[in-house]
């Protein structure tokens, strides 16, 4: 029987089957809210009783052969269908359980689904689908459901067939439609608190696995070490997923990351590191309006003076907001070639040019 059929999820069932509903959060069993169209909702009575909710999270942890207890009160894991699911129960979560729903998204299936929701335009879009033929290594940045992992599964559909891809993820989600994709998921630590396998380590195997290209979920800390070794080391085109709220943001977490791993170096030697590593931050972020946009491509150029230089090839331009809440702006081009535009070249011929000429519209 799939989790959604069964008995202790029909409470929440309407809300899993709603494909408006991008995702769940109940917050105790008093207290539930969803995200539709960017915006977060108050759904009422949903649970009469904390019991209902206590049998829900048995029923969605059945499947995972996982529990959680008092010692152990958090767990991670994805339902059939791919949704991910956090649970967080007392005496950590002071109000009841509370349980986090990222719903699968199916709408989306080519990246051209993303220029019709609006998140980027035309241009941008042909532009990233080149640069992933040009093996640049990619950073995908933003805050917490913003389409950053959503963006990059997209993009893989532009890897060449007779690629090695390996994912590396704490929570599986990405499953990509490559003939050869090796997927590896972190391993959580038992009850007695032994046994985990973190991201820095899965990174540091791939190496071994004969990769082409190493996709990352998302790096968080000391494995942004081993993400850029990979990036510099004959794995062009690798990407990566990173919480920022700019790309300069993000360069500054990747600067603090590597230099939480205590390596005896400099700040001007990792940031060289960095600029030589990656080629291109999509920098994602949801407006206020409720839609998920790509609000900058950019460039890391190189290292001037006591900072890694930024150049924005695309930018999202507020220029304000309707009278119904509707964001009023503009994509915009820069007009500097970028250090890859030889390698763009090879791949796009002489339409490349069309990107640092004039506003994408």
């Amino acid at each position: 029987m799939r989790t959604i059929d069964k008995p202790g999820v029909h409470p929440i069932r309407h809300l899993l089957m709603d494909p408006e509903v991008t995702e769940i959060m109940i917050n105790g069993h008093s207290q539930i809210f969803v995200e539709r169209g960017g915006k977060m909702i108050p759904v009422p009575n949903v649970f009469q009783t904390p019991g209902q909710l206590e049998v829900l999270v048995d029923n969605l942890l059945a499947i995972t052969g996982r529990g959680v207890t008092s010692r152990a009160p958090m767990v991670d894991f994805r339902l059939e269908d791919g949704s991910r699911v956090n649970v967080v129960i007392p005496p950590v979560a002071l109000g009841g359980a509370v349980v986090t729903i990222r719903k699968f998204t199916r709408s989306l299936r080519k990246l051209e689904d993303l220029v019709t929701y609006g998140t980027l335009t035309e241009p941008m879009a042909a532009f990233l689908a080149y640069a992933v033929r040009a093996r640049l290594n990619i950073i995908f940045a933003g805050g917490t459901g913003t389409g950053k992992t959503t963006t990059l599964g997209l993009l893989c559909n532009y890897i060449a067939d007779g690629e090695r891809v390996i994912v590396i993820e704490d929570t599986a989600e990405l499953d990509l439609p490559l003939p050869h994709c090796v997927r590896l998921e972190c391993r959580p630590p038992n009850i007695e608190g032994s046994g985990s396998i973190e991201l820095g380590e899965l990174l540091k195997n791939s190496l071994r696995m004969r990769p082409t290209r190493i996709l990352v979920g998302e790096i968080r800390g000391e494995e942004a070490f081993e993400m850029m070794h990979a990036m510099t080391s004959g794995h062009d085109g690798s990407m990566a997923v990173l919480h920022a709220s700019s790309p300069s943001h993000a360069i500054g977490r990747l600067e603090l990351m590597l230099l939480s791993r205590g390596l005896p170096l400099p700040l001007w030697a990792i940031q060289k590191q960095i600029a030589s590593s990656v080629d291109i931050i999509v920098q994602h972020a949801i407006g206020q309006d409720g839609v998920r946009r790509v609000t900058h491509i950019t460039e890391v150029a190189d290292v001037e003076g006591d900072q890694v230089r930024l150049n924005n090839l695309f930018e999202y331009k507020l220029a304000g907001f309707t009278a119904e809440g509707k964001a009023v702006g503009a994509f915009v081009t820069g007009e500097t070639k970028p250090k890859f535009y030889d390698r763009l070249r090879i791949v796009a011929g002489p339409q490349v040019d069309a990107f640092f000429a004039a506003p994408a519209r």
